[in-house]
């Protein structure tokens, strides 16, 4: 009888031991996947001036070009893809990355967020243009808002994060985005990284005074120092993805119309 005891008790230990094990693994898997997303542990980032640096993506040996030295008209390639996809209002380029896309637009931002242009579902959806946007406001004062999403690899607006580079944004400081009414090229004025409780996507204001220091703001916040002016008349292009070396981050671009 006490063997029979000392064996249950035994038998007890054991399932005890294995219980606390499987709880200790997956408080360390749920702890640990944490820290994947959040990339705040990653050893491929560097800090640096409190300016969190990533490694490259994209071809960072491609030469800079405008699209009309390439012999490509993205007008004309927006106005073709418009006559099947109504919504295919813009074509976005950013030279010496992948990012050569067309943007999307619709009356909610939803529509292509995890929905392709076919509105099959796509984990990265589209690029689209925010539907508070009115491309007709180009040549106008306003904000331009382009989302995509950062997918981690080289796609998309994964790209963008060249742009916390020096040599990178030195070398390719103007980017285009063409609609169904011309060509356009515009010229980085600021790269930053924020949250969502930065309300960078403003798309309403009131007053001139409104818009400039709103853009002047955004100006002094970026990495890099640039000379470019802000006028009530600027027509400023806004483009956004997700950061993932800071909760909810989000890199901002803003680029302003070249006139």
């Amino acid at each position: 009888m006490q063997n029979d005891s000392k064996r249950k008790y035994i038998v007890l230990g054991v399932i005890i031991v294995v219980i606390l094990i499987s709880i200790a693994g997956i408080i360390i898997s749920v702890v640990g996947g944490k820290d994947k997303n959040n990339s705040s542990n990653n050893s491929d980032i560097v800090q640096n001036d409190d300016v969190v640096i990533e490694d490259a993506v994209g071809d960072l040996s491609l030469e800079v070009l405008n699209s009309t030295d390439e012999g490509r008209d993205l007008s004309s390639e927006i106005k073709a893809l418009n006559a099947t996809y109504p919504d295919a209002t813009g074509w976005l380029k950013v030279p010496g990355t992948v990012i050569d896309y067309p943007v999307f637009h619709s009356s909610d931002n939803d529509r292509y967020l995890r929905h392709d242009r076919d509105n099959n579902s796509a984990m990265w959806g589209e690029l689209f243009l925010d539907y508070r946007c009115d491309i007709k406001q180009i040549g106008k004062a306003a904000n331009l808002i382009i989302y995509g999403h950062n997918s981690e690899t080289n796609d998309n607006f994964t790209p963008l994060v060249n742009y916390k580079r020096e040599d990178f944004f030195n070398a390719h400081k103007q980017i285009e985005y063409s609609t169904v009414d011309g060509n356009h090229t515009w010229e980085i004025f600021s790269v930053y990284v924020t949250d969502v409780n930065d309300f960078y996507i403003k798309t309403v204001f009131l007053t001139d005074d409104e818009f400039v220091n709103f853009f002047n703001d955004r100006k002094n916040r970026s990495i890099y120092k640039t000379d470019i002016n802000i006028s009530s008349s600027d027509t400023v292009l806004t483009l956004s993805t997700c950061d993932y070396t800071k909760s909810n981050g989000r890199l901002v671009i803003h680029a302003k119309l070249v006139k």
